[in-house]
């Protein structure tokens, strides 16, 4: 036979809060991690390899008309700096990308401490 429950019987939930709204907490967390995070990564990433690869057909040019040893040598040197400090550049930026998808989610956990 059934048994009924009565209002005063503890729910198997007790001590997580609003379900509802962990969730729809949990669900925004996985887009944006799992989602929105690897997109991002990923039009960032290819935007930066076109970026080099633009450099390096530019660099390539350079080259053929450079008109002494001393001027390659030059010409080769700035670019790896360049390379360097882009490359710099690009790792922070992914860096950002990474902590901005992280940071809506820290610091909003939605669960109670069990009464």
């Amino acid at each position: 036979m059934p048994s009924r429950t009565t209002g005063s019987e503890t729910s198997r939930f007790a001590g997580f809060g609003d379900m509802s709204a962990l969730l729809t907490t949990e669900s925004k967390l996985w887009r944006s991690l799992g989602v929105d995070l690897p997109l991002r990564l990923t039009a960032e990433i290819l935007s930066f390899g076109s970026r080099r690869l633009q450099a390096q057909a530019e660099h390539v040019a350079a080259l053929g008309r450079c008109g002494s040893p001393v001027e390659t040598i030059k010409l080769q040197t700035d670019f790896l700096m360049k390379t360097f400090t882009d490359y710099q550049h690009e790792a922070d930026t992914l860096s950002r990308d990474m902590v901005d998808a992280a940071a809506p989610a820290s610091g909003k956990a939605v669960r109670s401490a069990p009464a």
